[in-house]
């Protein structure tokens, strides 16, 4: 198992090894100087001092001294320093001249180093005592006594004995000698720390720092940080940073899921359905295949909905994926495009062997029976085919295909399998008349904003508007119901809510209603759009009075929400900061709505009208309101009850102490006066 040191224990085994090498080369160090001392110091030294005795000895022999006087010099040279002896050896030349003295005699042969001496060699020798030998040379001036003597030859030997730790160092030498030693230990320390913290906390954080870095260029959150260190300090950082990458490693697949999965059912979501199908057209002009789309929807689904509640049409839509699911191959891909509608791709698979595949999907589907409550159900689709190439060779003409077979199935009676031909060309014809009476109603300025109140349930107070699309056809006003899922296939939905956005704004300056707050429906390729921002944003410039109550509400369904969970939260985030609040519509309506209050920060949540409408004659409906409201509370949102047709409602809804109310109780939809 391998260990770990803390960040003091480094610090503290550092200074003991640097200490520790610190004395390890004052000691070499020493030794150094040491020897030095005895190879370089002590013949320098021994030198002077043989000098000093041969020119003392030479003054004495000057004035004609005897050998007594002489002899008495040496001796008290000796007293100079205890622990120093000096002798004076005559050579032979001199005995003959002056006389010989026996010790002389004696040294000269007994003493091999004084032997070499007296041939002119100059000795220095011995470690715990040194021994230094100076041969007298005979100079001219020397002549005028030494007769019998020649200019070169030896008149004697100097012996100069010493302890080495008599040795004395210069002052500068000892400076230098200690300069020398601090800038060494100086230069180990800040070495010693520099390699000891280097490899085992800088270089470990700059790798850390590294693959940060990596994580964030390649958005890559399956990427683990791993350092070599030693230090427990940077390995709990590596481990809790290793935690958090978990973690968001794990929120990015959930909302990765949420963004290209349908939440209620798991299945691909429209994106992701566009993104296969451009991939399936690339492959099959590729490889020179055919393919087939199929679009299914669900019949009277809405039925359902209204007869069991949108609880159980969760239950129904899961039941029906599992049935889709279970008869196709795993190369088939499945999608929920739509709040009750299907897509399926089957790669290399022409219409003939397509078509038995739908058969066997809707005689599947029609002999399956669905538990729901206290009841059993059947249900069937109508489905519709198109083929790669022959209806189409770009995704928008294959969709267009598909979906024209699909309304074709409906119209022959549902339950039945249906693909678009020329005979078709009624019911495109139909869907482009529509797309065009929108157009005109465009290019006319025939569509109009109306509101309808919304109230303090508690208070009775006004206090807002929801803004709602019209169109005006000669001196009627068509309902968003009839033309909004024409305007969405055929992506006009965001032009006309950039429509209805100015145009009730700039009512709203005109009327001078600041004081209330209004409330707009935008599709999500509005919110994704953006053009909405600095229209809202300039309204805002132009409020006299700025308050939490003069500004705007968008309203988001969650059936579009759905298709893009991480871009939308981005969104919310972003706007809230410029003052725009966000409602989630529709409350209650799917399985996935109590999820939404996680990921979406909305101010208010508008609880769906199916559940308020008759809460005065069903206990189960009233349950939902009243839990739907404190869940709402416990979040910090707002609730806004839809549906509120008469006093009863209103009165229950009191009591629940849902805040704010909107209904034909309170007025029916009508243009801003």
């Amino acid at each position: 198992m391998k260990t770990y040191t803390t960040y003091k224990r480094l610090i503290a085994k550092t200074v003991i090894l640097s200490l520790l090498t610190s004395l390890a080369v004052a000691l070499l160090y020493g030794m150094y100087i040491k020897k030095r001392a005895i190879d370089d110091l002590a013949r320098v030294d021994a030198r002077k001092t043989s000098r000093m005795a041969f020119e003392a000895l030479y003054s004495a022999m000057e004035k004609g001294w005897s050998k007594e006087e002489l002899d008495s010099i040496i001796i008290r040279l000796n007293k100079v320093e205890p622990n120093m002896r000096i002798n004076a050896y005559r050579s032979p030349i001199v005995a003959e001249l002056f006389g010989e003295r026996l010790q002389d005699k004696q040294i000269r042969e007994h003493d091999p180093m004084v032997a070499d001496a007296m041939r002119g060699k100059d000795i220095l020798t011995g470690d715990e005592e040194i021994r230094y030998l100076y041969p007298i040379v005979v100079k001219q001036e020397c002549l005028a006594c030494h007769t019998n003597a020649k200019v070169g030859d030896i008149n004697g030997v100097i012996d100069v004995r010493f302890p080495v730790g008599n040795l004395k160092i210069s002052l500068t030498t000892m400076i230098n000698s200690f300069i020398i030693f601090f800038v060494v230990f100086t230069v180990v320390i800040f070495s010693i720390l520099y390699f000891r913290l280097n490899s085992l906390l800088v270089q470990p954080l700059k790798q850390f720092i590294t693959l940060i870095q990596e994580i964030i260029s390649k958005n890559d959150m399956a990427k683990r940080v791993s350092l070599k260190t030693k230090i427990l300090e940077v390995k709990n950082i590596e481990s809790y940073f290793n935690r958090m990458l978990d973690s968001i490693q794990d929120y990015y697949e959930k909302l990765q899921e949420l963004s290209d999965r349908d939440y209620l059912t798991g299945l691909y979501n429209r994106r992701k359905f566009e993104e296969f199908l451009s991939y399936e057209i690339k492959r099959s002009v590729r490889h020179g295949h055919k393919f087939t789309i199929l679009m299914i929807d669900l019949d009277n689904f809405k039925y359902i909905n209204d007869t069991y509640g949108h609880a159980s049409g969760d239950l129904v839509l899961k039941e029906v994926t599992e049935i889709f699911g279970s008869n196709l191959r795993n190369a088939d891909i499945l999608a929920r495009i739509g709040g009750d509608e299907f897509a399926v791709i089957l790669p290399e698979t022409p219409y003939e062997n397509g078509y038995a595949v739908v058969e066997k999907l809707r005689s599947r589907l029609e002999t399956t029976a669905i538990s729901l409550m206290f009841d059993q159900i059947t249900i069937t689709a109508s489905f519709g085919i198109a083929e790669y190439p022959e209806q189409g060779e770009t995704i928008e003409s294959l969709q267009t295909g598909s979906d024209l077979a699909m309304y074709k199935a409906k119209r022959a009676g549902k339950n039945t399998i249906a693909r678009a031909d020329q005979s078709d060309q009624e019911m495109a014809a139909e869907i482009q008349k529509k797309g065009e009476f929108l157009r005109t109603a465009m290019e006319e300025d025939r569509f109009e904003p109306f509101v309808q109140s919304i109230y303090n349930v508690q208070t009775g107070e006004l206090y807002g508007y929801e803004v709602l699309a019209r169109i005006r056809d000669g001196k009627r006003f068509m309902a968003a119901g009839q033309f909004i899922e024409v305007a969405e296939s055929l992506g006009l939905a965001a032009k006309i809510d950039q429509i209805i956005l100015t145009k009730g704004l700039k009512l709203r300056e005109e009327k001078g209603m600041w004081d209330k707050r209004f409330f707009f429906n935008l599709s999500t390729n509005s919110l994704f759009g953006g053009e909405y921002i600095p229209l809202i944003q300039s309204h805002y410039e132009r409020n006299p009075d700025l308050s939490e109550r003069t500004g705007v509400t968008i309203e988001i369904l969650e059936r579009e929400a759905i298709h893009n969970v991480n871009g939308l939260m981005d969104i919310i985030e972003a706007m809230k900061k410029i003052g725009i609040s966000f409602a989630l519509d529709d409350f209650g309506s799917g399985f996935s709505s109590f999820v939404y209050l996680k990921y979406f920060d909305t101010d208010y949540v508008k609880i769906d009208g199916e559940f308020v409408k008759n809460i005065t004659v069903n206990e189960k409906d009233r349950i939902f309101v009243k839990h739907i409201h404190q869940i709402a509370q416990e979040f910090g949102k707002k609730t806004i009850a839809e549906y509120v047709e008469d006093a009863d409602t209103l009165q229950i809804l009191k009591e629940i102490g849902v805040d704010y109310a909107q209904g034909y109780h309170y007025g029916r939809p009508e243009p801003l006066q």
